[in-house]
């Protein structure tokens, strides 16, 4: 395999031919032989299934979508920039004046250890708070934990912290990290690798395209947050579509959650989803016992939280955490949602029993991670093989029905002959951009092709017993976009208002 030894002198767009020629060469060879011993023992073991009719064709798109990149609005990048340096500015003086030690620096852990941990400052060692955290290791998590119990200047000070952190990272990785991105590309994009095999969850992964260690071309792309309401810049809204084109990106609603119910096949998770209702009021009100219209926010706050909790394997002592109730309270809610929804948990009993016998999981599509562990004499790493075994069957399986949808998705826009360019993926959502006038068409097979499940029936013998549901938003960028809105028969209704939503931006 290839190693740059000199990455301080070449970086990889400009090795020297004759060593990247002899590193492809080895890479190929490699690749070669791994597949020729690897190919034969999945068809020994019948694993071959996610590979041939999936991963062969989608690194094809990946790569694609890699070497197409993303336009960046650089007047947007200028202005975030002096926006958040001005912020953080503020905010760092803000903190100094409320610190109650002198010349604490808020970016370093050691004092803040100091000032939130020791009788000199706040002194909250009192807090719940987690033992093996030290100074140089408090994090944004930690800090979270503390700030829900600190009361009065301690609670004030935390939440500034968090708040000044925050829009540390926004300058820093994400506005900074795009200007050197694109002064390095010169061609005013930014790209992102996709990885197929770095999470053991199966689940793709994005990260920053390198081609060096001191050079960039760009960040990774899904984890551009959202903006909420204190956010003064939208940092998505840097990523744009090309010049006369619509920035494009359709979600899968509650993907999980639907694959959650295709395996445990519950019959009041398939109601919910089946009958279109909101699936978390509808959870608060078999758990809560009520009507759907009486639950409360709240209420319909706790009922996600324990859907989601279920799905990566956490239980009453996280939630309890999450909503700041006891244990106990907490404990009851589980055994109502369990009620509820029983054979959600007779599904959780049965893929714990299975890793325990043969130690790997598999996904309905016939990935397998392996969990040795599961057979370890510690009994806490057998409990976190067994929700790692849970979590990689819903997760891999979410994610592979993102990458089948991808791939449906690119070959249905080749054979319509759309002007449409595939741009990302992040999780459970695609991003594209297409021409003003394949508008129309484009966001209507886009629905179209992500909601179909109908090809997992041949392809894998799976009848899906829930729709897939796939929210549409449309504008001139990532961050500044409206709802697509479609009639019962999948067509588009509001071309005329997004089209101008794209020109007056």
């Amino acid at each position: 395999m290839l190693t740059v030894t000199d990455g301080g002198t070449h970086d990889w767009a400009n090795m020297p031919l004759d060593e990247m020629a002899l590193g492809n060469a080895m890479d190929a060879d490699f690749t070669l032989r791994a597949h020729t011993q690897m190919a034969t023992e999945m068809k020994k073991k019948g694993v071959n299934h996610v590979y041939s009719k999936l991963l062969k064709q989608i690194l094809v798109v990946a790569a694609d979508i890699e070497h197409r990149g993303i336009l960046v609005d650089q007047d947007c990048v200028t202005s975030f920039d002096a926006i958040l340096q001005k912020e953080v500015e503020e905010l760092y003086i803000k903190l100094s004046e409320l610190s109650v030690i002198d010349d604490v620096n808020p970016n370093s852990n050691s004092d803040m250890g100091l000032l939130l941990f020791t009788k000199e400052g706040f002194d909250l060692r009192a807090v719940e708070f987690s033992k093996k955290t030290k100074a140089a290791s408090i994090t944004e998590a930690h800090l979270k934990t503390v700030a829900v119990t600190a009361t009065g200047d301690a609670k004030e000070y935390i939440d500034l912290l968090l708040k000044y952190k925050g829009r540390m990272k926004q300058h820093k990785t994400y506005v900074k990290g795009v200007e050197k991105a694109v002064a390095y590309n010169e061609d005013g994009r930014v790209y992102s690798s996709y990885n197929f095999g770095n999470v053991v969850t199966g689940r793709l992964s994005c990260s920053t395209y390198s081609v060096g260690p001191k050079h960039r071309k760009g960040i990774s792309f899904h984890t551009l947050p959202r903006p909420d309401d204190s956010d003064a810049v939208n940092l998505r809204s840097m990523m744009t579509a090309d010049t006369d084109k619509v920035f494009v990106a359709a979600d899968f609603s509650q993907a999980e959650l639907r694959v959650l119910a295709q395996c445990c096949k519950d019959k009041n998770l398939i109601e919910a989803f089946n009958s279109g209702q909101d699936l978390h009021s509808f959870t608060a009100s078999l758990v809560f016992g009520k009507d759907p219209k009486d639950v409360t926010k709240q209420e319909r706050q706790i009922a996600k939280s324990v859907s989601f909790l279920i799905v990566y394997g956490g239980g009453p002592n996280k939630l309890a955490e999450q909503i700041g109730q006891s244990v106990g309270y907490c404990k009851n809610i589980f055994k109502a949602y369990q009620d509820s929804f029983p054979r959600v948990f007779n599904w959780i009993d049965y893929v714990h029993k299975f890793v325990k016998e043969n130690e790997y999981a598999v996904s309905i599509f016939g990935r397998r991670r392996h969990l040795p562990n599961v057979k370890s004499p510690n009994r806490k790493y057998q409990y976190r093989a067994l929700r790692q075994g849970m979590n990689f069957v819903i997760q891999s399986s979410a994610s592979d029905l993102m990458l089948h949808s991808i791939l449906r998705l690119q070959k249905y826009l080749t054979a319509t002959g759309l002007d449409a360019q595939i741009l990302a993926t992040v999780h459970d959502s695609v991003e594209l951009q297409c021409s003003k006038k394949d508008l129309k068409k484009t966001v209507e097979l886009m629905r179209y092709v992500l909601e179909s499940t109908d090809d997992f029936k041949g392809l894998y013998g799976l009848d899906f017993v829930v729709p897939f549901a796939v929210d549409v938003e449309a504008g001139r960028s990532f961050g500044d976009m409206i709802d697509v809105e479609f009639d019962k028969g999948g067509q588009l209704l509001n071309k005329t208002e997004l089209l101008d939503y794209v020109e007056n931006q």
